[in-house]
């Protein structure tokens, strides 16, 4: 279960501008918002762990579990933290919560499965031996 106990395993943090059409008639985050806010941060999350933009493989979203514990409302600060727990063959799982700026109150959690892709061909494939190093050496936490 991810809670703000393990919040000293999560090294990567990410800001997110929540934007008036996030919000929804009862005046908080939309629940379809928050996968972007995690793509937005995913996205930032591998340029800086991989520190490149290859185009040999893509990574895609293959499952999502989502828990939706306090509302996002305007005024919040939040920050998407995430981090990689388990590196499969040609999967990647990823835990992320959001939090507000000061890491006191836990929004959001959610725990992804992205699968490495061939772009041409949309199949999976292995992810290569030396992206997993550079998040074993990214990740000090990993399980």
């Amino acid at each position: 279960m991810i809670s703000l106990d393990d919040i000293n395993k999560y090294r990567f943090r990410y800001v997110i501008q929540v934007r008036y059409s996030d919000m929804d008639m009862l005046g908080h985050a939309n629940n379809a918002v928050y996968l972007t806010y995690l793509e937005l941060a995913r996205i930032a999350y591998f340029r800086e762990v991989n520190q490149s933009d290859s185009e040999d493989i893509a990574l895609v979203l293959a499952h999502a579990e989502m828990n939706f514990k306090i509302p996002l409302t305007p005024g919040i600060q939040p920050v998407v933290r995430m981090r990689t727990t388990r590196l499969g063959k040609s999967s990647v799982t990823i835990e992320n919560m959001i939090t507000d700026e000061a890491d006191e109150r836990l929004f959001f959690s959610a725990s992804t499965v992205m699968v490495a892709v061939n772009p041409e061909t949309g199949r999976p494939v292995p992810i290569p031996d030396k992206e997993k190093q550079k998040t074993i050496a990214y990740e000090p936490a990993l399980d």
